[in-house]
């Protein structure tokens, strides 16, 4: 399972990095990004609560 952010729907509030660092992250454009190199399934719940959490349902999972 990976997660994706859909970046025109992303406004930035920083949700899913307080949720689980580890997975996501805020980057220049003041935007969520989803970190590479991670074993996205040990993170599965944390995902799994970010993506109900995002006020803007950005977060998918593939």
């Amino acid at each position: 399972m990976k997660p994706k952010i859909d970046q025109e729907k992303c406004i930035g509030c920083g949700t899913c990095p307080a949720i689980d660092g580890e997975v996501f992250e805020m980057q220049a454009d003041n935007k969520a990004h989803v970190k590479e190199g991670v074993d996205y399934n040990a993170h599965q719940n944390q995902i799994e609560e970010a993506k109900s959490a995002c006020p803007t349902q950005a977060i998918e999972v593939e």
